[in-house]
């Protein structure tokens, strides 16, 4: 991951998954090297596959997933990790964290599409990254 931008997605808000993976999605196609590592909540949703939007935007739910469809996004999160890793970004699911909320499979199988990524080779990759941004 040297040299690329590392998109942290820690929540697991729907929205958080729509900014997260279509920024990325577009940057990469952009030619820019991009990676979403899926943390905290944002992997326990993942895992557990219980989505929601922050209390603000619950109200416009409907809104969004119509919008978002209309605009060619899905609203899905597994729709929008299919998309980000078509559109070349590289996804993954860190493994620190996997540990914490018990990783013990079956429940805790990394969730399809995504890489394990081991907390010593985030914190390097981290490390050299051009920018780390958390969305």
């Amino acid at each position: 991951m040297a040299e690329r931008t590392i998109i942290l997605c820690r929540e697991g808000t729907i929205n958080s998954y729509l900014s997260a993976l279509v920024v990325a999605a577009n940057r990469s196609k952009a030619g820019e090297d991009i990676a979403v590592v899926f943390m905290q909540e944002g992997l326990s949703a993942l895992i557990d596959k219980k989505f929601r939007y922050d209390p603000g935007l619950e109200g416009y739910a409907e809104d969004i997933r119509k919008n978002a469809e209309a605009m060619g996004v899905p609203s899905d999160p597994f729709e929008l990790i299919k998309m980000a890793k078509g559109a070349g970004v590289s996804l993954y699911a860190c493994y620190a964290w996997m540990k914490l909320l018990g990783g013990k499979p079956p429940r805790f199988d990394i969730p399809e599409g995504l890489e394990k990524l081991e907390l010593p080779d985030l914190l390097a990759e981290m490390a050299k990254a051009k920018q780390v941004i958390t969305l």
